[in-house]
């Protein structure tokens, strides 16, 4: 299999399954465990799907940029992942920890006015970086489906198998 097919299938392969591992847990996942689990279960679920989902965008964002700028994209079409892969990081490093080390304080006697609202903030943050990340991801899909789309219109004008006939 040429280089430039290994390339392509690796960031296909990254974007397609960050986009719709993201969008899986966001429209079904999440929606399914706050209505059927006890809140706390609910969130305690959540906390380790979404570890899993961050561990796996930074991969997925570094494998787009790096196959990207290997196959000759520059700009936003490798600057934007990493800069996702950054956020990923961010969140899952710092942000979620914040979190579960807020949730707990929430329950019972425990529970104060500034827990419940650190953890509000924290929440809110978090489900921005959540939902920002993934508009970006599938922007970058859109951005790499008119590249590949405009290189395959060349190689036609050209009368040159396209990229996508040679795999």
């Amino acid at each position: 299999m040429p280089r430039e097919s290994v390339l392509r299938s690796a960031l296909w392969l990254g974007l397609g399954s960050w986009v719709g591992s993201w969008a899986f847990f966001a429209f079904v996942v999440s929606r399914v465990a706050f209505r059927v689990l006890p809140g706390n279960t609910a969130g305690d679920l959540a906390g380790i799907l979404l570890t899993t989902l961050y561990e796996w965008g930074t991969v997925a964002a570094l494998v787009s940029a790096g196959s990207a700028f290997a196959l000759g994209r520059r700009g936003g079409l490798v600057w934007l992942p990493l800069g996702l892969a950054l956020i990923c990081l961010f969140s899952h490093l710092w942000l979620l920890p914040q979190i579960a080390a807020v949730r707990p304080s929430l329950i019972g006697e425990a529970a104060t006015m500034a827990t419940g609202q650190r953890f509000q903030l924290l929440h809110r943050v978090s489900l921005g970086l959540f939902m920002a990340v993934h508009f970006v991801s599938i922007l970058l899909v859109v951005a790499h489906a008119r590249w590949d789309a405009r290189e395959a219109d060349r190689h036609r004008s050209a009368g040159k198998p396209t990229p996508a006939s040679l795999a």
